[in-house]
């Protein structure tokens, strides 16, 4: 029973893992996929991780163009003198 509480504990860190960075996610998925006894978990992290990515990319969007986030401009700075 222990072994299940502490299985499901590392399985909520990587769901939340996953939500505030992705890559983070996605290694943390890659690493429970590689240990057998908690691969179905592995692998619900690594999709949760693409799914919320993908979100997270067209809501940004969404929210720059309603004007709810701001938007940068990055300008050259022209030529070097030299």
């Amino acid at each position: 029973m222990d072994r299940f509480k502490l299985g499901k504990k590392w399985f909520w860190i990587g769901i939340a893992a996953g939500l505030l960075n992705p890559i983070l996610g996605l290694i943390y998925g890659i690493a429970l996929v590689v240990e057998k006894d908690h691969r179905k978990e592995g692998i619900i992290v690594i999709i949760w991780t693409i799914v919320w990515a993908v979100i997270s990319y067209y809501l940004s969007i969404w929210l720059v163009k309603q004007g709810y986030l701001p938007t940068f401009e990055l300008k050259s700075p022209g030529k070097l003198i030299r």
